[in-house]
């Protein structure tokens, strides 16, 4: 099991209204879902081990997710802000940056990655390019 006896990490100022302005779940008219930082946590730790086949050790990898977190463990910024968060924010991404593929050296093929760019950046992800072709 995880060692207990370490001591929660404290949240300065700015990480406090960081998390209210880009972590915190909130619903379509921006009223909080997540009431405190130990909400998000929480939420997150759920999402993350909804993943396990076994239905039985969710709750323990959950809890094991939650220490994590509460101990100094941040994933990134999309797992933050959207994992568990389907409800209230349809058609995100835990995902925070992808790459395209190889852009051809056309308008066609432009225009094609331009679109995809559009579809990733709406889900909340970071897209790369490489030009390398062009």
């Amino acid at each position: 099991m995880v060692n207990s006896q370490l001591s929660e990490i404290p949240l300065q100022g700015l990480s406090q209204e960081t998390w209210k302005s880009k972590y915190r779940l909130t619903d379509k008219n921006g009223t909080p879902i997540d009431g405190d930082l130990d909400a998000t946590f929480r939420r997150v730790a759920r999402a993350i081990a909804e993943v396990e086949q076994d239905p039985e050790v969710r709750p323990q990898w959950a809890a094991r997710f939650y220490w994590a977190l509460k101990h100094g463990a941040i994933p990134a910024g999309r797992i933050l802000s959207n994992a568990g968060a389907g409800e209230h924010k349809p058609a995100t991404s835990t995902i925070n940056c992808t790459v395209s593929g190889t852009i051809e050296d056309s308008m066609e093929s432009i225009l094609e990655h331009v679109k995809e760019a559009g579809l990733t950046l709406r889900a909340g992800c970071g897209v790369g390019y490489e030009f390398s072709t062009l």
